[in-house]
């Protein structure tokens, strides 16, 4: 099959605003839609019963037959005969009427697995080139009334643009198919997988395009069925890269809203597996930030503790880095979880204190690094290491609050390499006598060492 010519076309110079109403109200494009007040399903009974007793459409039923064809009861795609005298006298009619409410029809109610719907799609394109203006141009630039390519082309047009499908057809004259058409609906769902599978825009621009045409006020699907669509055309690109973090955070927002917290809502990332990998490992990082840059800013005052904090910054970043922290989530006392949600959005997740006594603005880190846990609090609490995070009081996370006594090291822990739970403080920053201590037990729990000259304060 020959590769298609996508024709340069000129787009209106209409706003934002202008653009997103086209998308609710269609402008009719003639006398081709359905006549208000009529019962169509009573209309397609006496169709059916007209070509028994006659074999033929005159020009007028034809016209309502094509309103008649998949939305009524009965559906006329399903009676051959019906179809078949419908397509003749599309053909033989010599005027618009007809072809323009078959092909509003076509568009309005299409879906590739409709009841005859190729056959319809056939008629259309060979008739297109007589009905002039926008349909000639329309099949001639797009192959429109291919039941397959029609719909690529017109998403891909729409995607290199940076507008909607149906602004698009705006462009060629087209008003009678606006944004809840199974054909638009059809065709998003179309340019979400151009983008998912690479062949669309940059990474802020994909985002700009899915806020603006496959979402609702940015806050929900315009169709619940393209979600796994929208997660995968915004994630699946970035592959194994993490980008900047301000790139992540405006995905996250939007990922999280639509979606929740794969870490604490699973369920809902079910059919999109390997979106949510990606958005797991995104919000690993995060959560890492949250606990560093938020007790950043409880930390007011040049104390030993905040000196010490950048020593916590570069030594948890090392381990970050070396993909070793599998998880994390973050606990947070109300002035914490209050600067969080200023500093990171309203979408984000993380815990609370439930009960216990803890400092203001404290906050606990909780990783998974190996088979272990790792509760490493702020100010001037200790990191505590359970070897085995199925140990019965070890610390599980994405729990929405916590006793702060169940985070804290318990009576048995030691500071050897061989005690199940590891507890040491933070002393000795500036001459990494801690970081050394717990980059040990790090390297005895995975296998990987962290030289000092990857945590070094520099």
């Amino acid at each position: 099959m020959q590769s298609l010519r996508l024709r340069s076309v000129q787009m209106p110079a209409t706003t934002r605003t202008a653009r997103e109403a086209d998308k609710i109200q269609s402008v009719a494009i003639g006398s081709d839609e359905p006549r208000p007040g009529r019962n169509y399903d009573d209309v397609a009974r006496s169709l059916v019963e007209k070509v028994i007793a006659t074999g033929e459409l005159t020009r007028r039923e034809a016209r309502d037959a094509a309103w008649c064809l998949w939305e009524t009861t009965p559906s006329l795609a399903s009676h051959g005969p019906v179809v078949t005298c419908l397509i003749r006298a599309a053909e033989v009619s010599g005027r618009n009427q007809p072809f323009r409410a078959l092909a509003s029809s076509y568009m309005t109610s299409y879906a590739p697995d409709r009841a005859r719907i190729a056959a319809i799609a056939a008629t259309l394109a060979r008739l297109a080139g007589e009905m002039g203006r926008p349909w000639a141009d329309l099949q001639n630039d797009l192959n429109l009334f291919d039941v397959d390519d029609g719909p690529q082309n017109l998403a891909r047009l729409a995607v290199e643009r940076r507008v909607s499908p149906t602004e698009v057809l705006t462009g060629y004259g087209l008003g009678a198919v606006n944004a809840q058409s199974g054909f638009a609906r059809h065709c998003i769902a179309k340019a979400l997988e151009q983008m998912r599978d690479g062949n669309g825009l940059q990474h802020e621009a994909r985002l700009e395009w899915v806020k603006t045409f496959a979402l609702q006020n940015e806050r929900e699907l315009l169709f619940q069925e393209h979600g796994p669509l929208v997660a995968e055309a915004l994630l699946l690109p970035f592959g194994n890269a993490t980008p900047d973090e301000g790139v992540t955070d405006k995905f996250l927002a939007i990922l999280l809203r639509l979606f929740g917290d794969p870490r604490s809502h699973p369920a809902k990332w079910a059919r999109m597996r390997e979106a949510a990998a990606i958005v797991r490992r995104w919000l690993t990082k995060q959560s890492l930030r949250q606990f560093l840059e938020v007790v950043d800013k409880s930390l007011v005052d040049q104390s030993p503790d905040q000196r010490m904090w950048r020593h916590r910054r570069a030594f948890w970043g090392a381990v970050y880095d070396r993909g070793l922290i599998v998880d994390a989530w973050v606990v947070f006392t109300p002035l914490g979880a209050e600067v969080a949600r200023r500093m990171f959005g309203k979408e984000i997740s993380f815990a609370t204190f439930g009960r216990g006594s803890v400092l203001r603005g404290q906050a606990v880190l909780l990783l998974r690094i190996g088979r272990g846990v790792v509760a490493e609090w702020s100010h001037s609490g200790k990191c505590i290491i359970w070897n085995d995070a199925e140990a019965q009081r070890a610390p599980s996370l994405h729990d929405t609050a916590y006793d702060a006594a169940t985070l804290r090291s318990p009576y048995d822990a030691g500071a050897t390499l061989s005690d199940p739970v590891f507890a040491i403080t933070h002393g000795g920053a500036d001459r990494y006598t801690w970081q050394s201590r717990v980059a040990e037990k790090i390297h005895q729990m995975t296998g990987v060492r962290i030289p000092q000259s990857e945590y070094q304060v520099r």
